[in-house]
């Protein structure tokens, strides 16, 4: 299995501080787990407190597909 290390850099909806809990919560944790999905970072931007940068590892195209399929996109936006 190949593993692949995947940036992101994005604008929030909510603030950072929601977002950093709602990641951080047990079925958010437990969902990444049984994805093979490890989150190594998660910060906010100094300068724009709804831009956050995350650093997962998985599963090679395991987050694409979360972030392109039509089922995960809204979830994942939302």
């Amino acid at each position: 299995m190949t593993i692949e290390t995947t940036i992101l850099d994005f604008q929030l909806s909510n603030m950072f501080e929601k977002y950093e809990s709602h990641m951080n919560a047990e079925e958010q944790q437990s969902m990444f787990k049984k994805m093979g999905v490890k989150i190594f970072y998660i910060g906010k931007s100094f300068d724009d407190p709804q831009r956050a940068t995350v650093i997962f590892q998985g599963p090679e195209n395991v987050l694409y597909d979360i972030f392109m399929n039509p089922e995960t996109k809204p979830i994942v936006e939302a």
